[in-house]
């Protein structure tokens, strides 16, 4: 009998135990936040002043929702694309990276990034259902998904922003061409000593002004941006553009504008943007996209009150535009990253939680944006003077993390933001490009050296910094071809030609 009393015991003693720890277990495993974890994200662009205060309220919001933090590192606009080459490449552990077209096609062939296709259906459902499978499509390289594409559908011609009030001081009140671009900025360099045409590194600007004039469109996907369809008109005629004459023509008008001071000598080496620099009262103009110009006309309503600014589309030059591929903008998890599934996880929770959302890409409300009734923002908050805000941005790391549903309008919106949609929407063509996606595999040591000699070579020329123009662009080009721009530019062709065929576009 006392042997029966102790088995009993025993037993239930034991029973007890495995109730209490298959309680516990399921409670550990089944929480995919249980254990702490800091992710890694890199973008390229520059960060504002503001951004590490920001962080700090948003990552202890972000712990006490998911048990997670976000470092996240910009690393500027003149050597990101050296340093994702460095952190891609020598398997540094990063858990995000922001992509845009070119990034994506450069590295989605290479094993550097980790493949989704399975992954983002089932650790972010909710953002997977917005996209249709003809969107995700285009993201695709042969038939797997590396990215996970911003929610948006925005235009991507971009435009020059300028200081009006500026203009009208001299009587050259609208930019509506070249020739009263030129005369614009030829009475601001004559007449504002405080401030430039284009204050800060003016190389991407200009390549954009470039592109427009003469109709150049560049091949979405292609890391070389030298490499273009030189019209949509023939979108077969795909050239390297330093080889043209239209590239020489420019290039010389460049130099004309750099000798009137329209930029510093020392612009190249510039750690200002001229995004920055017109917020700050030193630049008259800089580029913008539409939803760029919108936003612009807010920053420069707090931050300087007394400029009237206005808004020059490209569109207007090439006469067409088109909305932007879903592989604009993006997050990829390198391969490196031992937080694959963290990483996903927490995007569909920002990317679904409004909260965070909000101060992930507009800071701190109270500070820097109240909220209005109609849930537009006001900037800074209400109460707070200007002065006392700095600029809340990390660049590429908010581009990927939009979804149009969780995006606030400024109150009081630009009143000419209505119009200049309805007049891109009137000149709006198929994007041809969309879902191109290059394969650089076989020339791989062929781009890293073109690419190098673009930096080299080609960027003190697009900004008109060179004494000897056609001696500079000799060698500009001497240098291309030894680097391998031949092989470069025939192996683009090829495929940009195979996928026209396969897609059915002429």
């Amino acid at each position: 009998m006392r042997k029966l009393s102790v088995l009993l015991l025993v037993l239930l003693l034991a029973t007890s135990l495995f109730a209490q720890s298959a309680s516990e277990v399921p409670k550990t495993s089944d929480d995919p936040f249980s254990d702490y974890v800091e992710l890694i994200m890199y973008s390229s662009g520059s960060s504002g002043k503001d951004k590490e205060m920001v962080m700090e309220k948003f990552n202890e919001l972000l712990k006490e929702k998911c048990n997670t933090t976000i470092n996240v590192t910009c690393l500027g606009w003149d050597n990101y694309r050296n340093q994702y080459q460095l952190i891609l490449t020598t398997g540094e552990p990063a858990d995000l990276m922001y992509v845009n077209p070119s990034l994506y096609s450069q590295y989605a062939t290479t094993g550097a990034f980790t493949d989704l296709t399975e992954m983002f259906p089932k650790y972010m459902p909710t953002v997977y259902s917005y996209f249709t499978e003809g969107q995700l499509n285009q993201a695709k390289v042969d038939g797997k998904l590396y990215e996970i594409p911003s929610y948006e559908s925005n235009f991507g011609t971009n435009g020059i922003f300028y200081r009006q009030d500026l203009g009208e001081k001299y009587g050259v009140p609208k930019i509506d061409s070249i020739e009263s671009f030129e005369s614009y900025a030829d009475a601001i360099a004559a007449n504002e000593p405080a401030i430039r045409v284009i204050d800060g590194n003016p190389e991407q600007a200009l390549f954009q002004f470039f592109k427009a004039y003469y109709g150049f469109e560049a091949i979405a996907g292609s890391t070389s941006s030298i490499v273009m369809v030189k019209s949509m008109d023939d979108i077969h005629d795909i050239i390297a553009y330093p080889f043209t004459d239209e590239y020489v023509e420019w290039a010389h008008r460049m130099q004309s504008w750099a000798q009137k001071g329209y930029w510093s000598s020392n612009a190249l080496s510039s750690t200002t943007d001229p995004w920055s620099s017109i917020q700050a009262g030193t630049s008259a103009i800089t580029q913008a996209n539409a939803d760029g110009a919108k936003n612009m006309m807010a920053y420069m309503a707090t931050k300087v009150p007394q400029a009237v600014c206005a808004y020059w589309p490209f569109a207007q030059l090439t006469g067409y535009t088109f909305v932007n591929p879903v592989t604009e903008n993006g997050y990829a998890i390198p391969a490196s990253s031992p937080n694959a599934e963290r990483a996903l996880r927490v995007l569909e929770i920002i990317k679904t939680d409004q909260e965070l959302f909000d101060l992930w890409m507009y800071g701190i409300e109270g500070r820097h944006f109240t909220i209005t009734a109609e849930g537009n923002l006001i900037k800074p908050a209400v109460g707070v003077d200007p002065a006392t805000v700095n600029n809340h941005s990390m660049s590429g790391a908010q581009y990927a993390m939009r979804v149009s549903n969780l995006m606030r309008n400024d109150d009081g919106v630009w009143e000419g933001y209505e119009p200049l949609l309805d007049y891109l929407k009137s000149v709006e063509v198929l994007n041809k490009f969309g879902s191109a996606s290059l394969d650089y595999s076989n020339v791989q040591a062929e781009l890293a050296a073109v690419n190098q000699v673009v930096q080299q070579y080609g960027y003190p020329i697009n900004i008109g910094i060179v004494d000897d123009v056609d001696a500079a662009i000799a060698e500009y080009r001497k240098q291309l071809q030894a680097a391998g721009i031949d092989k470069l530019l025939a192996e683009v062709s090829a495929q940009m030609e195979a996928y026209y065929t396969r897609n059915n576009i002429n």
